[in-house]
């Protein structure tokens, strides 16, 4: 049952070309919660209608999923069976042995957040941190996802870390329902779950198929997501761009990472759509102009490249250097 506590660690990415999204994606995000996304039919049905967008008081109280399944853990491995069991009502059934091998650290007895994340994606799914706050877990319930929750059931100086799968929020009554441990829809009041996930950092998950997009999550948090899966399964990503595409249309940062993919895999006059209306949002968006530049260049443009690479390094900024690299390659 006992876990390792502590955030993962994100690296910055050192260019701002080829598939992958540049670190700068989260410093260009809007924030705010967003809410609402498609549903499937593999996804747990939810009593109550889902909320409208950005609308967190209209949440249906109580919120309760039905049709979770429940995984047993075994001995300490509370993160394996809370992911198989998120994992099975995103429509995706993966051994608990097979979760721990990825996601199980026996030294620590327990399995790190960066090893829970990663877990999902090498499954081919969408793992995305959810903002800390109880209006982004009722959110997921009420878009029909289950949520997965880091709590503290020792004291901040004598830990006991636990994953549990939240299923329901009864805010009337008071409670919540997880599937924890070896208990199924166990009730806990709202108050000690509060407590013991703010003892854990109010870390939460949810799992998804790459083309659904968690409820609660702004456009940074989905894209940090994506850019997580884009490192193991790059067709995945793509469905994940798609996505924020659609629920961002005119988001700067949805728009230049699908035009990144859309480079990667050789549509440069698609790439230039998205990385012209990233620009549209932003003008100042230097790796956009770069970007763009490489584009243009693919398709055959050398003046608008040579035109889109002089506005990057005009700008300039922390990548001033790539973005000179990429005039210096178009020529005189």
């Amino acid at each position: 049952m006992a876990v390792a506590g502590g955030a993962p660690r994100r690296r910055a990415a050192r260019a701002c070309l080829g598939a992958c999204v540049v670190a700068c994606l989260a410093a260009c995000a809007a924030s705010g919660p967003v809410p609402g996304a498609a549903g499937r039919s593999a996804v747990p049905s939810v009593s109550g209608s889902p909320p409208p967008r950005g609308a967190a008081a209209a949440f249906p109280d109580p919120l309760r999923l039905a049709g979770v399944p429940f995984v047993s853990q075994p001995d300490w491995q509370c993160g394996p069976a809370s992911l198989a069991m998120a994992m099975a009502a995103a429509g995706r059934d993966v051994p608990v042995q097979t979760l721990a091998a990825s996601a199980f650290v026996p030294g620590l007895k327990g399995a790190l957040q960066a090893e829970m994340l990663a877990a999902t994606r090498r499954q081919g799914l969408l793992a995305t941190e959810l903002a800390p706050s109880l209006d982004a877990l009722r959110a997921e319930l009420a878009g029909g996802l289950p949520v997965i929750v880091l709590q503290n059931l020792g004291l901040p100086a004598f830990p006991r870390w636990h994953y549990a799968v939240l299923i329901g929020v009864d805010l009337a009554r008071g409670d919540v329902l997880l599937h924890s441990g070896a208990v199924a829809s166990d009730t806990m009041p709202l108050a000690t779950f509060e407590r013991t996930w703010a003892r854990a950092g109010r870390w939460a998950m949810v799992v998804t198929p790459p083309a659904r997009l968690a409820a609660s999550a702004d456009e940074a948090r989905a894209a940090r997501a994506v850019v997580g899966l884009e490192r193991v399964d790059s067709a995945g990503a793509a469905a994940g761009w798609e996505a924020m595409v659609a629920r961002w249309p005119a988001g700067r940062i949805a728009r230049f990472a699908r035009g990144n993919a859309r480079l990667a895999r050789g549509d440069a006059p698609g790439a230039a759509e998205d990385y012209r209306a990233a620009l549209a949002t932003d003008p100042a968006f230097a790796d956009a102009w770069n970007n763009l530049a490489r584009a243009l260049a693919a398709q055959g443009d050398p003046a608008g490249a040579l035109g889109a690479a002089d506005r990057a390094v005009a700008l300039g900024g922390v990548r001033a250097d790539t973005y000179r690299a990429t005039r210096a390659g178009l020529g005189p």
